[in-house]
């Protein structure tokens, strides 16, 4: 985040066309929104400084002095500051970690596949007790061709 600005304004519709007018204004994007109660709603944008103020400066404008409660140009946000606004209303949600079916899709279409588990030395198969016999008709008796 290059630059941080800040609106609020009494009522969602003042924060709406305060929005709008500011977006249009310069290239700025809108982060999020927070209803802080009461009927205040501070709306956040990203952007380089200087569009930040000319698009602080128009949405100001448009939602007028009568709903414009306060606004805010911070050119070089604290890291702890951008964490803190990670959280608001309209922001996009960060994508969650893959699940162990997506790496195994992923897998699948590009070819990869995950490194092999590493398996013990395998036992040959017991041999029957020596008290029972071998059936050598087992299959042959479950109705199954030998």
């Amino acid at each position: 985040m290059k630059s941080l600005g800040v609106i609020e304004t009494r009522g969602l519709v003042a924060a709406i066309q305060a929005v709008d007018a500011a977006c249009k204004a310069a290239g700025v994007t809108c982060i999020g929104y927070r209803k802080i109660g009461s009927g205040l709603v501070s709306v956040c944008f990203e952007g380089e400084i200087s569009a930040i103020h000319t698009a602080i400066e128009r949405g100001v404008e448009v939602a007028g002095a009568a709903q414009c409660v306060k606004s805010l140009v911070i050119a070089r946000p604290e890291p702890s500051v951008v964490v803190a606004l990670s959280h608001l209303k309209g922001r996009p949600q960060a994508k969650p970690l893959a699940s162990h079916t997506d790496v195994k899709n992923a897998e699948a279409q590009h070819g990869v596949s995950a490194p092999a588990e590493k398996v013990g030395p395998q036992t040959p198969p017991s041999p029957p007790a020596s008290g029972e016999p071998e059936d050598k008709n087992a299959a042959m008796k479950k109705g199954k061709k030998a």
